[in-house]
């Protein structure tokens, strides 16, 4: 065997190690070499769901007060009930977020529902 140098030799080393692990170059395990593990099929890639934060419209302050003014919207605070207790805009109604989905009903279909938070 002819000399490496230590460094070359350290690389050389490195570098197989790295082929090694490569998916390519892994011999793929069967349930006879793994015992208890079956292979199974890979789920399907699914997209995360956009939040509503992503796809809620959001609208000036001024067109909210117009509307209102206007009776064309209802003012929702969908902050915890203790803290629409401490205080709340004029007018707006609770109706916790943790309770949105079921009691959507509420809700007047008629009219322009503008929720907050803050």
């Amino acid at each position: 065997m002819r000399w490496m140098p230590r460094k070359g030799r350290v690389l050389a080393g490195g570098v197989l190690l790295a082929v090694a692990a490569t998916p390519a170059f892994a011999s793929p395990q069967t349930p006879s070499q793994a015992p208890g593990l079956t292979p199974q099929a890979a789920a399907p890639a699914t997209p995360p769901a956009a939040s509503t934060q992503d796809t809620a419209p959001r609208i000036p302050a001024a067109e909210a007060r117009q509307a209102l003014a206007k009776g064309e919207a209802v003012l929702v605070d969908v902050r915890p009930k203790a803290a629409y207790d401490a205080s709340h805009a004029a007018g707006a109604i609770s109706l916790p977020l943790s309770d949105l989905g079921s009691r959507a009903g509420e809700l007047p279909k008629d009219k322009l529902v503008i929720t907050y938070c803050t």
